[in-house]
């Protein structure tokens, strides 16, 4: 008889996987390399459509299939069908802050009732449509307030937090200079 053993889930993740797969990576330099893919296509006016078809992961291409509108509000010229760029933006990097800070809550036992993030980027359009000079076309300020409940102590759930901050990589791709090499394409 043939027994099949249940994986041991806290909050949807399963700390025992999440283990093999950091003792993998700590055993092979090639298990943590890892290459995502997003192509953004033009629609009309300033909407787009990205797809995300697959991601590269120790050499091995992984197929996905996600489309996400992006689109303006109609006060900026848009037709409101899709969030903008922006919050896009800030939706990667709070889904990356949530995604680190439940695994890491996780792998600690802790059990968690409610986790949201909720964010902010102020802009300044003087940028964008190069007005002013000194007016960066980015964000000027961006803040996030991260709102947990569970059952660990304020000290656990500070401790975590901060080795969230320090481990997600959406947050780094924004707090450090990170290699940008752009193209032109011109097709005839």
């Amino acid at each position: 008889m043939m027994t099949t053993q249940q994986i041991q889930t806290i909050n949807g993740v399963a700390p025992s996987e999440l283990q093999e797969l950091v003792t993998a990576v700590s055993q092979d330099v090639t298990q943590g390399q890892m290459a995502f893919q997003a192509t953004t296509s033009w629609i009309n006016g300033v909407q787009s459509v990205t797809r995300v078809k697959s991601l590269e992961w120790a050499g091995q291409s992984y197929e996905r299939d996600f489309t996400l509108t992006i689109d303006e509000p109609e006060e900026l010229g848009g037709t409101n069908l899709g969030p903008n760029p922006q919050e896009v933006l800030l939706s990667a990097l709070n889904a990356c802050i949530v995604a680190t800070f439940v695994s890491l809550c996780s792998m600690h036992g802790i059990v968690l009732e409610k986790v949201e993030v909720t964010s902010i980027g102020q802009l300044n359009l003087r940028g964008f449509f190069q007005l002013d000079a000194a007016v960066p076309p980015g964000y000027q300020d961006l803040r996030w307030t991260l709102t947990v409940k569970g059952n660990a102590t304020p000290e656990q759930f500070q401790q975590i937090y901060e080795s969230a901050l320090s481990a997600s990589p959406n947050i780094w791709n924004l707090v450090n200079p990170v290699p940008v090499r752009p193209e032109l394409q011109i097709e005839a």
